[in-house]
């Protein structure tokens, strides 16, 4: 006999009625531990589904871009395809290592052979991801290949309009290098990296005619100290020079002191008669150098009276 579970039809005639039952709370249950078991596998599951749906918008991304009849020629386009490309593979190796977890959950004694609902629920959400990323993770394989293959025959066409013999070897490298402007010799690449090398060598001129700006002020500035150094040193040769003579006459003043001191001392030594000696020979020899000269001048004129006079006064006194 089956029976119809009322409680939520009492629970809305209740709450109509304007009635609040007593003890509500207590119909809300801690879940068990095999309940949260269950909440954390499906948790789990679902992260790595965001990721894979992720992986499958950038797909379609990447096609929108490629798609752009304006994409082999606008860096950009390319610059963003790229990025989008960089992060579908760092989500594909976040999926890979939560896929590497859940198997190895799966693979666990308790899991692989339990008929349990965490461990059917286990296997069951392990494989449909794994379909789902494998789905994705093709889909996203098909596209870069398509890519790689219309890029290819885009460089092949204008290999043979510029009748050049490369290798495919060669081919894949510039590929790899994404050089794929043969036709026109990526002159707007070459023109964009010479505005580029233009506007750093601007500004590097820039940053030099400031820095020569300041030597050119320094030295000045060494030129005036020069020129001050230079003053400077003329008046210290000039003070130099008074400094010596001032010596010099200091010098020459304490040994006249030094004569005068010691004339002083002789002058007071000698007695009065001495000097009344010396006066009496300086007369004494006065006298007989005029006699002399007198008796010379005589003998020149050969007279008598000379010799009388020369005999007279050559007598000893």
């Amino acid at each position: 006999m089956r029976t119809k579970d009322r409680l939520a039809a009492l629970k809305k005639a209740s709450a109509a009625h304007g009635v609040q039952p007593d003890g509500d709370s207590a119909l809300q249950l801690e879940p068990s531990q095999h309940q949260r078991d269950i909440n954390d596998i499906l948790e789990e599951v679902g992260r790595v589904r965001d990721w894979i749906r992720e992986l499958t918008a950038n797909t379609l991304v990447l096609r929108h871009l490629h798609a752009d009849p304006t994409f082999h020629t606008n860096k950009l386009l390319q610059d963003r395809l790229d990025s989008v490309i960089t992060s579908s593979n760092a989500i594909g190796l976040k999926i890979c290592g939560a896929l590497v977890q859940l198997e190895g959950r799966t693979r666990e004694p308790s899991t692989a052979t339990s008929n349990h609902v965490r461990a059917r629920i286990l296997r069951l959400q392990y494989a449909v991801t794994r379909r789902l990323y494998a789905d994705a993770l093709a889909d996203h394989q098909r596209f870069l290949e398509v890519m790689h293959d219309h890029q290819l025959h885009l460089l092949q066409e204008q290999i043979k309009l510029t009748n050049l013999s490369i290798s495919d070897d060669e081919c894949q490298a510039l590929l790899d290098t994404k050089n794929l402007s043969l036709f026109v010799d990526n002159v707007r690449a070459d023109t964009l990296a010479a505005r580029r090398a233009l506007r750093a060598v601007e500004a590097r001129h820039e940053q030099l005619a400031r820095i020569e700006g300041s030597v050119r002020d320094v030295r000045d500035l060494f030129l005036r100290l020069s020129h001050l150094v230079a003053d400077q040193q003329e008046q210290i040769d000039n003070v130099q020079h008074f400094a010596l003579q001032a010596t010099d006459y200091v010098e020459s003043g304490e040994q006249n002191l030094m004569q005068g001191v010691v004339k002083l001392k002789q002058a007071r030594e000698v007695p009065s008669a001495h000097y009344t000696f010396i006066t009496l020979y300086f007369y004494c020899a006065t006298l007989y150098y005029t006699l002399k000269q007198f008796n010379a001048l005589a003998s020149h004129y050969n007279t008598t009276t000379g010799c009388i006079l020369w005999r007279h006064f050559s007598k000893p006194i």
